[in-house]
């Protein structure tokens, strides 16, 4: 099963935008248990089981990511040294695929294998505006680390990395960009990212 999951987060290499702020602050604990239980409400939900209602859940899912993720400083990260270098529309353009993209792909990933696990908060770490929660989903067999990593953004907790069993998204897709730019060009990425995002457009 941890294949499975790394599989997804490979696959979706080339993908990930921009936080809504809501509200006042929960505690960061607070934050992701709230976010973890909204997404197995849906998922666990009698009326939308089956692949009929996919699409309904995907759609409730992925507002759930858009809401408590800081695409906008997860996007900076994922490029490393070169998002300094880039001009105006160049970020605009690859901040609006980052968020697609990895909205998509985290919401695929919690559709395929996010379903009636138990999950164990373990523990809570915070230094000013970042913090760092440990939890582990619980399968039969099989318990699998998940670190969330949260900074405070205008005074509301955001989520800009996550950690699987010692993966981290935000630097797996650091090092998917650094390759293609520094073999090709950042225009090359761009462009594969736009593809990317065509293919989920797509009508299947």
């Amino acid at each position: 099963m941890r294949s499975k999951i790394f599989m997804v987060i490979l696959f979706f290499g080339l993908s990930l935008g921009l936080h809504q702020i809501r509200g006042h602050a929960e505690t960061p604990a607070a934050q992701v248990r709230t976010m973890l239980e909204k997404v197995m409400s849906i998922q666990t939900d009698p009326k939308l089981q089956g692949s009929a209602f996919r699409d309904q859940r995907r759609a409730a899912i992925k507002k759930i990511i858009g809401e408590n993720f800081d695409f906008n400083a997860m996007a900076r990260q994922a490029l490393g040294q070169y998002w300094g270098e880039l001009n105006e529309s160049e970020w605009a353009e690859f901040k609006a695929l980052f968020q697609d993209l990895f909205q998509e792909s985290y919401t695929k990933l919690v559709l395929d294998f996010l379903k009636r696990e138990k999950i164990l908060y373990n523990q809570e770490e915070t230094r000013q505006d970042q913090a760092l929660i440990s939890t582990t989903i619980v399968r039969v067999n099989e318990e699998i680390p998940v670190d969330y990593s949260l900074t405070l953004v205008q005074g509301q907790w955001a989520v800009d990395d996550v950690t699987i069993d010692g993966v981290s998204i935000v630097r797996n897709y650091r090092q998917s960009f650094t390759r293609v730019i520094q073999r090709e060009s950042f225009q090359s990425l761009l462009k594969k990212m736009r593809l990317q995002q065509q293919a989920i457009e797509k009508p299947s």
